[in-house]
């Protein structure tokens, strides 16, 4: 299972970067649930991770503050 970082340098409420399943409906394997939105212009999908522990480390040593998942990532 493949996990993807979103980072939305535009998001105003700045819960952005946030840890994603490749099937969750907002990351689609790491292109987005906007298919005609330009790549990069408000963020940036980081990965693929093979797992969620690879996510969580290059979190934590890229963006160095509180860890910030979707509920996907807790859901089965």
């Amino acid at each position: 299972m493949n996990y993807y970082i979103y980072d939305n340098w535009q998001a105003a409420d700045r819960l952005s970067p946030k840890i994603h399943k490749w099937n969750c409906g907002y990351c689609h394997m790491g292109f987005g649930m906007h298919t005609n939105a330009n790549r990069g212009e408000h963020g940036v999908w980081i990965g693929p991770f093979d797992e969620i522990e690879y996510a969580r480390n290059y979190f934590q040593l890229k963006f160095n503050g509180p860890l910030n998942e979707c509920n996907c990532v807790h859901n089965h």
